[in-house]
């Protein structure tokens, strides 16, 4: 079932089984919500009733949320959750107003009296008066005006004793105090509950609209990565995502500042990139197609109406052998309504289109996928942090543009894992990737078992591994060493460093087959750096 299919089943159980209002009420409040998410879709009637104003008053306010209806017509499943919560909310705040009332115990005194018999009333009359004199004044009810006349009524007589005339002017004084007294006391609900609805209003609204800034938030805090990658954020990545994500990405929103700083170099590394050469094709391209040439007749296709008195058909001449028809045929002769033969040719036709194609020169050799590993120790926090990240979200970029699978490994003491294969599918992995912590010492043994395991396996038999580090460490394991030659000699993998720091151990960088040393406070290193990663794509 499409979510289309399924809002209009949510609106239709809306209609059908809501508490709110009646089901009259309940089906424009609907059409007013189908309004507001598609404009004049519904021809809505003036109502005078002042829970409907209120919600249709409610509605107004909450689709006037700066970008609400930009997110809602541009994509599907936040439309969808919108609608869900407004529906959610009109319910649940409409029983919130009705069921926790302050006049609780004044209504049930009023249904308490209305039910109470003449001969009962006759008797406790006295406490009625009382009553309203204490709960209301007197320009709302003079209470001391319907207690004279009870007692010129009643007084302290028994219902036996009050002739019938009387009985009647009681009754019709009951009815009409009661009267007064019931819309007293539903005006001060209906005031009550108003005032509860628009401060749920008021919540639900602010709730809703600091939800769509912190989504469009995280859509831009993402956006520079995903551009740089060649991602359309606006129909791809984010068309079938809801405002569920903002939990999911809650510490991006946290780490916003160093987030813009990120963006900000890659910006640079994404000007860099500029200087690759490129190379241009004038191309052409000559098409034949047959086309439909209708003024070469050649062969009968049909029949149309024209007034083609050569080429009409026999059952129309007929029309000219009866006096009594001869009219109808000058009628449809005048209106090009004869029934005459449909005749078309075909013709070969040539066209041609010139265009200039820019292709980046690309090594023809088949290349294998990479094995990343990034250290993410305390030592590499700041600068080198920012640079290992922006360096394998370059990787990235060349790893989906070559079609080449990446696997990246995040090492400090431990290590996180993360296949970036399918990563151009989802913004999930980017987020979860600059979300990396850089906590604790480095341990580059664990991050190089983990490269061999993978080159032991089928999808990254034929990797090369490269490690981003500023070798701020001690020895290696001499049993991963031992692997690590097993295969440089035998499997011809290659295994390069890059270096962010003037303080690697040399005894460490001497094991791999080639170093890249950059010192990150370098002048002009993000330029250096994006000409050594268009090496490490050649190369590999």
């Amino acid at each position: 079932m499409g979510i289309q299919e399924q809002l209009d089943q949510e609106f239709s159980r809306f209609v059908e089984f809501g508490n709110l209002l009646d089901r009259k009420m309940r089906k424009y409040l609907v059409q007013y919500l189908q309004n507001q998410l598609d404009p004049g879709r519904f021809l809505l009637p003036e109502l005078n009733d002042q829970y409907y104003a209120y919600f249709q008053k409610a509605l107004d306010g909450i689709f006037s949320i700066p970008g609400l209806l930009g997110l809602a017509q541009s994509n599907v499943k936040i439309k969808k959750q919108i609608v869900l919560d407004t529906l959610y909310w009109l319910r649940k705040t409409y029983d919130k107003a009705r069921s926790k009332n302050p006049y609780e115990d004044e209504l049930n005194r009023l249904e308490g009296w209305a039910v109470t018999p003449l001969h009962v009333f006759v008797k406790r009359w006295p406490a009625l008066p009382v009553f309203l004199r204490a709960t209301y004044g007197k320009d709302e009810l003079d209470s001391n005006f319907y207690r004279d006349r009870f007692r010129q009524l009643i007084g302290n007589k028994e219902l036996d004793a009050i002739p019938e005339t009387d009985r009647e002017k009681i009754e019709r004084l009951i009815k009409d105090l009661l009267a007064r007294w019931d819309a007293l006391l539903h005006a001060k609900i209906l005031d009550y509950q108003l005032r509860k609805l628009e401060e749920e209003q008021e919540a639900f609204t602010e709730l809703l609209a600091q939800k769509v800034e912190e989504y469009q938030k995280l859509k831009q805090l993402v956006s520079p990565f995903s551009d740089y990658l060649g991602w359309d954020m606006s129909r791809e990545l984010w068309e079938d995502t809801s405002f569920d994500i903002i939990r999911q990405y809650d510490e991006l929103l946290q780490d916003e500042q160093s987030l813009k700083e990120l963006a900000d170099l890659l910006g640079r590394m994404r000007e860099a990139e500029i200087e690759i050469e490129e190379e241009e094709f004038e191309k052409s391209i000559i098409r034949q197609e047959w086309k439909v040439d209708e003024t070469a007749p050649a062969e009968i296709v049909g029949v149309r109406e024209s007034d083609d008195l050569s080429n009409m058909l026999s059952s129309e001449v007929s029309l000219l052998s009866d006096e009594d028809t001869e009219l109808l045929f000058l009628k449809k002769y005048a209106d090009k309504n004869l029934l005459t033969f449909r005749y078309e040719d075909r013709r070969l036709v040539q066209s041609e289109d010139h265009y200039v194609e820019i292709n980046q020169r690309v090594n023809q050799k088949e290349k294998g996928p990479f094995i990343v590993c990034v250290d993410t120790s305390e030592s590499m926090t700041g600068r080198p942090e920012q640079i290992a990240k922006v360096l394998c979200l370059g990787i990235l970029k060349m790893a989906i543009r070559e079609n080449r699978r990446a696997y990246l490994i995040n090492f400090s003491r431990g290590i996180k894992t993360l296949d970036l294969h399918d990563v151009a599918n989802s913004v999930d992995e980017i987020a979860r990737f600059l979300r990396m912590s850089f906590y604790g010492g480095t341990d580059v043994s664990l991050a190089l078992y983990e490269a061999i395991r993978q080159l032991r396996g089928n999808d990254y038999q034929d990797a090369d591994v490269l490690i981003i580090s500023d070798f701020i460490m001690y020895t290696i394991d001499e049993d991963v060493l031992r692997d690590v030659r097993y295969f440089q000699q035998n499997k011809d993998t290659q295994f390069h460093s890059l270096t962010l720091s003037e303080e690697a151990n040399p005894e460490v960088l001497a094991f791999f087959d080639t170093n890249w040393v950059y010192d990150p406070r370098q002048k002009g290193v993000i330029k250096e750096l994006t000409k050594g990663l268009k090496g490490i794509g050649e190369r590999y």
